[in-house]
């Protein structure tokens, strides 16, 4: 049987995909559906002093409409930052309270989509409005007091005092938003006291527990549907108010309702990447070695809630040094409650140190990728315990030989191609590796197929191939004799897609599924007489690779056992725990929660890294930017397929380009309001953008992570990116840019 785990297995759902083919959640509708549409509000704070949706519900089609007056069974559960699965702890539409621009304000259901949008447009508001600021304070920032939230070794000022050199400088990253490609929708439906909910969702299960939660009914008369995602990167990871009106909407009705949230909608209905502030200190001798590391991160949250997303777990975790001190504080902001966005805030807590990095580079007169060789580390800096493993510097000398580093010309403005100034930069990637407890249920024919069930999702990740994979090659079939289903709350349980954990947490429990069935078939056939494994006490007999090993050689293949059992299959179900996973954690999990193992534990320390190049062009007289090639090696334990873990590496840097030169939320100040909100305005990184990307993958053993000793990439890619052109630029051309994104305004 030919291995199918590292190796590059086309994603099984691709030919579906491109042709059409592949169902998502707003693509399911219920018999007599009916349709949604949000009426959103005009200000950024203030109150609603009345609501007229009399020419709106005259509309034609429109046939009733919602608004904190008169809607019934409109259940909140509680906010992500209070313990529970809302986006936020604030709901709109259940006082008059106006919060943030662009919240629902009214829900008008028509018999179509467009009439119930015509109708959206009618409602008209009267508002009371207060003073709104869409923009953080630094200087009214708060202190977070929780755990772990700031951390002091040593005495940074007294390391500071014997540096030769010292870097003493702030950061600023903008508003992002995620645009994913599947826009943002729920359909409900109830049947007596079931609910069936399809809607678009990186965690079924914390969706399910927060509805059944917050309608005091069993989570198993609640189902929700979401069998394919069209790109989230964490605006999909929690229970928005947008689905929880369309389940009050439905119940009111007694018809099932389908919302289809608008473009511009997205900008404010869901989360965000926050503004942040990141002020580093670092400091370091004269042969390179750093004697102090300081980072205070400021990031901004919502009136309402402390978003907590700290970087500076991350940045302590980096390197060596004696003296360290991290500090998390938030500022409050009139928006809505920000979120997850693709490695929060590793994107931006490691832009900051990156640069510090390489700006005290530079005083030093040093390589920068030697001074961080000088101060790499095998056990992490303020935790004191070894890493599972770490490969940082194999990563630099691999994308360093591949970039061609050596030909680098070290005076700042030495290298040109015509009238473009050329500027070398590198700098470092990392993602914690985090584990999260996960079921799933494996049955296994004689007839050589076999059917893979888990609560999981494939937000665009290939997580439906992956998991296949693994029961393909712990049960030696082909990968196509293996069907995979996922994206159904009532499948065995699974953590969020989110984190980078599906492949360590389900993978894992795919993986024990499949040695549990194994087992179940040894112990039955060394029960029974006339066969290889007769006779044998069942627990000396193992699974390897689809054929079932006796102590003596005695081996019989897992297809051929299967005939000779009464039943000719197998059903079995795995459950992954990391043993250093709290019980509270674990409970949590099984409760619709969300608890985690990692990535520091009592043990060991958890990570992925990379290490990222860039080639800058900057135009001598228009001051174009331009990104022409881009290097990444990574280590990230097992890789378990290089096709789509490439695509997600490669995909992180594609997005890292758009951080560093593209992507900005602008703001109307006065307003308080998203200007470039729809995706046309909103600007990513283009085909003409993108020029050569070379992604490498090392080889990397580490037993302590998971059971398959794989890390996770889907983030990882992006950490470093931004750095690195911004460490380019400097190079090219003796400016140093601080704040993302990089623009044409910013070279003049």
């Amino acid at each position: 049987m030919a291995a199918t785990l590292d190796t590059r297995v086309t994603r099984y759902e691709a030919p579906s995909k491109v042709t059409g083919g592949t169902r998502y959640a707003a693509d399911y509708m219920p018999s007599g559906m009916l349709h949604g549409a949000l009426a959103t509000s005009s200000i950024a704070v203030g109150e609603v002093v009345s609501i007229d949706t009399s020419t709106a519900e005259s509309e034609p089609g429109v046939i009733a409409v919602f608004t904190h007056e008169n809607i019934a069974d409109y259940k909140q559960p509680k906010g992500f930052y209070q313990g529970g699965p809302g986006t936020a702890s604030f709901w709109p539409m259940t006082s008059t309270s106006i919060r943030y621009a662009g919240q629902p304000v009214a829900y008008v259901v028509a018999e179509n989509a467009a009439a119930a949008r015509r109708g959206a447009a009618l409602v008209s508001v009267k508002y009371e409005t207060g003073d709104a600021s869409i923009h953080m304070d630094p200087e009214s920032s708060f202190l977070l007091e929780s755990e772990g939230m700031n951390v002091t070794k040593g005495d940074v000022a007294a390391g500071i005092a014997q540096a030769t050199a010292v870097v003493d400088e702030t950061w600023t990253t903008p508003f992002q938003h995620h645009n994913p490609m599947e826009m943002f929708a729920a359909t409900a439906e109830w049947n007596g006291e079931r609910l069936t909910v399809w809607t678009p969702s990186q965690s079924v299960r914390t969706a399910r527990g927060g509805v059944a939660m917050a309608y005091d009914i069993a989570e198993t008369a609640v189902e929700i549907i979401s069998p394919f995602v069209g790109g989230a990167f964490g605006s999909k990871a929690g229970l928005p108010p947008y689905t929880m009106l369309t389940i009050a909407v439905a119940k009111s009705l007694g018809a099932p309702v389908r919302l289809i949230v608008t473009r511009p909608q997205m900008f404010t209905v869901a989360s965000f990447r926050p503004e942040s502030v990141q002020k580093i200190r670092l400091a370091a001798t004269a042969d390179g070695q750093f004697t102090a590391f300081e980072h205070i991160e400021i990031g901004q949250t919502s009136q309402f809630d402390p978003v907590v997303n700290p970087g500076t777990h991350m940045t302590r975790a980096m390197y060596a040094s004696p003296n360290i001190y991290t500090e998390q504080r938030l500022a409050r902001s009139d928006t809505n409650t920000p979120g997850f966005m693709r490695a929060p805030n590793e994107m931006q807590s490691f832009f900051a140190l990156e640069s510090a990095v390489d700006e005290l580079a530079w005083k030093l007169d040093m390589d920068p990728v030697e001074l961080r060789r000088k101060n790499d580390t095998q056990r992490h800096p303020v935790a004191d315990v070894p890493f599972s493993s770490r490969s940082l510097m194999e990563c630099y000398d691999a994308a360093a030989a591949s970039f061609g580093w050596s030909e680098r010309e070290s005076k700042v403005g030495s290298m040109v191609d015509g009238d473009w100034l050329v500027g070398y930069g590198c700098a470092t990637a990392t993602y914690p590796t985090a584990v999260a407890p996960s079921e799933a249920r494996v049955r296994v024919q004689s007839s050589g197929h076999a059917l893979v069930e888990l609560a999981a999702h494939d937000v665009g990740t290939g997580a439906y191939t992956i998991m296949g994979q693994i029961a393909a090659q712990r049960l030696g079939l082909p990968v196509g004799a293996v069907d995979v289903a996922m994206g159904n709350s009532n499948l065995p349980v699974a953590p969020l897609a989110g984190g980078s954990v599906t492949s360590a947490s389900s993978g894992s429990a795919v993986h024990l599924a499949c040695m549990n069935a194994g087992a179940d078939i040894a112990r039955t056939l060394t029960q029974m007489d006339g066969n290889p494994l007769s006779g044998l006490d069942h627990s000396t007999v193992t699974l390897v690779d689809g054929v079932l090993q006796g102590p003596g050689n005695e081996s019989i293949s897992l297809l051929e056992a299967l005939k000779l059992t009464p039943r000719g299959e197998v059903t079995a179900e795995g459950r992954y725990a990391h043993p250093d996973l709290s019980s509270q954690a674990l409970r949590a999990t099984y409760k619709g929660g969300y608890g985690v193992a990692g990535p520091v534990t009592d043990k060991h320390a958890m990570f992925a890294f990379g290490a990222e190049f860039a080639e800058v062009h900057i135009h001598r007289w228009t001051k174009e930017i331009r990104v022409p090639r881009l290097h990444g090696a990574f280590a990230a334990g097992n890789i378990l397929n290089r096709k789509t873990a490439h695509s997600q590496l490669m995909g992180g840097m594609v997005w890292g380009i758009g951080s560093a030169l593209h992507e900005h939320t602008l703001v109307d100040t006065e307003r308080a309001r998203f200007l470039n909100s729809n995706i046309a305005e909103y600007l990513i990184p283009v085909n003409a953008d993108i020029r050569d990307i070379k992604v490498e993958m090392l080889d990397e053993h580490d037993d302590y992570v998971n059971p398959l000793g794989v890390k996770g990439i889907g983030e990882l890619g992006i950490v470093g990116t931004a750095a690195a052109i911004a460490n380019g630029i400097y190079h090219a051309t003796g400016q140093r840019l601080r704040s993302l994104p990089f623009t044409i305004a910013d070279m003049v």
